[in-house]
């Protein structure tokens, strides 16, 4: 499975600094007009890493649960300050 993880050096910075471990999953939202799937990412490394692919980027591991279906690429994100920075994840989904 191929898959293009974008990120830049802050986001990786950020990423070794808790570790070198990044698990992206998708968390399913009702909402009244239907449902749809957003991103959570936390990081670390899965507690089931049989259910997760990774993906070695330098010398970081990026765990994609594998019922995330993906197209093109993923692109990783760093927001917030201090205390609060968090990576968010965005894709193109089949």
């Amino acid at each position: 499975m191929a898959l293009d993880i974008e990120l830049n050096d802050n986001v990786k910075k950020w990423i070794e600094s808790k570790g070198s471990h990044l698990t992206v999953e998708a968390v399913s939202m009702n909402a009244c007009c239907g449902g749809y799937e957003e991103f959570m990412t936390s990081p670390k490394k899965p507690n089931k890493p049989q259910n997760f692919n990774e993906f070695k980027i330098d010398n970081i591991s990026v765990h994609v649960h594998r019922n995330i279906l993906l197209k093109d690429k993923i692109t990783l994100e760093l927001s917030g300050f201090s205390f609060f920075k968090s990576i968010s994840a965005k894709t193109t989904m089949l």
